[in-house]
């Protein structure tokens, strides 16, 4: 078993393909082999017929996911070229989120920071414990993040975009339940439950039908973010010079 498939656990159990993140000790920072690994488990399930519904999960995490793990060394040492591959392997994984012709689930208990936020609002749905929180903090070490901005106007509008990107702040689970970006709360220990339930009741609905009508709604945070990933590489440029 490689390291990426340790960290990040997938399994199919009862029609739904399930991805577990299994790396506490660094709050479930996604190294690029787990977001590779993440997007390739996405894919393959398009082609699996026992497969109606995809969940992704932290059960019990007192941090869902951290976002990137940007400490992650290159072992080659090329430290341009473990950027890029983390660019690639984030855009790619929400690229696969939002192409997925099959519901996806994101099920959060704790805090989703940065990249793990990013993906609970880019899923069909995300069902969040009550005592979870939501944050992308990016603007505290001074990095802009275009992607996340990006999304949440998209998912939420400009309003909710403003609050969360220029604060930092840590938006508890209820206020984005309010503003859109969390589909359903339930209690602590009952989060990965409903999760399921709801991932069984959109895989249930017709697979084209449905494949269909995701595409069509998710084409203006496509193009969000295809435009934020164009201002991101413009800054990236700015800097180098």
């Amino acid at each position: 078993m490689t390291e990426h498939e340790t960290l990040v656990r997938i399994e199919v159990r009862d029609s739904i393909k399930w991805m577990v993140l299994n790396r506490p000790a660094k709050a479930n920072a996604l190294t690029v082999g787990m977001m590779e690994a993440m997007a390739q488990a996405i894919h393959e399930a398009a082609a699996q017929e026992d497969v109606r519904a995809v969940v992704l999960c932290a059960p019990g995490a007192r941090i869902f996911c951290a976002g990137v793990d940007v400490k992650e060394q290159a072992p080659d040492g090329d430290v341009a070229g473990q950027r890029e591959r983390r660019s690639v392997a984030l855009a790619r994984l929400q690229d696969a989120v939002l192409d997925s012709a099959k519901p996806i689930v994101v099920a959060v208990e704790g805090a989703a920071i940065g990249a793990g936020a990013m993906l609970a609002w880019l899923a069909d749905a995300c069902v969040a414990s009550v005592e979870a929180s939501f944050s992308l903090p990016e603007i505290d070490i001074g990095i802009p993040t275009f992607s996340g901005a990006s999304i949440v106007e998209a998912v939420a509008g400009r309003s909710a975009a403003m609050d969360l990107v220029l604060t930092g702040r840590r938006m508890p689970a209820a206020d984005a339940r309010t503003r859109g970006l969390v589909r359903e709360l339930a209690e602590h220990g009952a989060v990965q439950g409903r999760a399921e339930e709801l991932a069984a009741l959109l895989g249930a609905k017709g697979a084209q039908a449905y494949a269909q009508v995701k595409r069509w709604m998710n084409r203006g945070v496509k193009r969000a973010l295809d435009e934020a990933r164009q201002e991101h590489e413009r800054h990236r440029a700015a800097i180098r010079h």
